[in-house]
């Protein structure tokens, strides 16, 4: 597994796109030919402004933007988006610091992030379900990894919450032993070198770890337990109300990439190849399980009902948690009116 805080950290710098907070970047970038008098002229360079965007899970939910950003759809509609990887607490922090403008997230990081008082809102979501495995070894049963341990990513991250909910379900959380390891790869790392007896994987890595690790096998699909965020763009309200603009850019961008990974499955099979490190049987059903979930996904504007859940799983476990209303957790004014300028032309 690659070190993807420090991979991100040299693309950003290397293409210039380090950000004061607060602060736009802008890139020269070509404009498309257009027909004059029956020729073709000349391109007529523009500036774009640049936003980087951190996706913080190697799985093919969260690379609906980087399918985007590699396809060119971004730059269509004005705006330069840089896709890169970065652990949950460095995209946080990078947030926070105006290092990074916009973030791909499962539930509940932005929760709990509003809930210590930093203002996170969703913008957009194509998944209202959490597309993710609870994989344990040795045991067909949550209540069979009493005094074992789980792996997860950190406190408060979605990897957590899930395996959390899933042993209080089962009555033992309190006889488990949860270990943070900080990222995705460093879960499944410890999931295949058996230093860990269970983990919470989404596609294409639960096929890896089913195929890999002797005697694994799903104790709990979340897909089909709860309505929940499972993959989305957030922002800080900070930034956005600046840069009104251009965030509607960005979620045309996320709309129009809807059809392209429909029409281009080769095409984005290599990116979430490229990006995952899966072999190709595993990044085919990657596709074909985010294919499923496109296909399911009327629109991108934030689901309260997914909010409802979350707020509920985290309330007792987090302070300001409780305080938390779900329509408070979103800004669907960019997709709206992202949408409405579509749909006049």
């Amino acid at each position: 597994m690659k070190d993807t805080t420090r991979a991100a950290r040299r693309s950003w710098s290397s293409k210039g796109a380090t950000l004061a907070a607060g602060a736009l970047v802008v890139a020269t970038a070509p404009m498309a030919l257009t027909a004059t008098s029956g020729a073709a002229a000349r391109p007529k360079a523009r500036t774009l402004p640049t936003v980087n965007m951190a996706y913080t899970a190697p799985v093919a939910d969260q690379l609906l933007p980087l399918v985007a950003e590699k396809a060119g759809i971004f730059r269509h509609y004005g705006v330069n988006v840089n896709v890169e990887p970065l652990p949950q607490t460095e995209a946080l922090d990078s947030l926070i610091s105006g290092q990074v403008q916009m973030g791909v997230f499962a539930g509940p990081a932005p929760e709990v992030s509003q809930a210590a008082g930093t203002p996170l809102k969703w913008l957009a979501e194509w998944e209202s379900h959490a597309d993710l495995f609870f994989i344990g070894r040795g045991t067909s049963t949550v209540a069979g990894l009493a005094g074992k341990s789980v792996a997860v990513t950190v406190p408060g991250s979605t990897t957590a919450v899930l395996a959390q909910v899933a042993l209080q379900g089962a009555n033992v959380l309190n006889k488990v032993h949860l270990q943070p390891l900080g990222n995705v790869g460093a879960t499944l790392q410890s999931f295949l070198a058996g230093t860990t007896n269970a983990t919470v994987a989404g596609p294409p890595n639960q096929t890896t770890l089913l195929k890999e690790v002797p005697g694994a096998s799903i104790l709990v699909d979340f897909r089909h337990q709860y309505e929940w965020p499972g993959a989305g763009v957030a922002a800080l309200t900070s930034w956005t109300s600046k840069h009104k603009a251009i965030t509607i850019d960005v979620m045309k961008g996320l709309i129009a990439s809807i059809a392209y990974f429909k029409t281009h499955p080769t095409k984005v099979e290599a990116i979430i190849g490229q990006a995952t490190g899966a072999k190709p049987g595993p990044v085919n059903s990657a596709y074909q399980s985010m294919r499923g979930i496109i296909d399911e996904t009327g629109s991108l504007v934030p689901p309260v009902a997914a909010e409802v859940e979350v707020l509920k799983a985290i309330r007792g476990q987090f302070a300001g948690a409780s305080k938390l209303e779900a329509r408070s957790m979103m800004d669907d004014t960019y997709i709206d009116a992202a949408l409405k300028d579509l749909a006049a032309k």
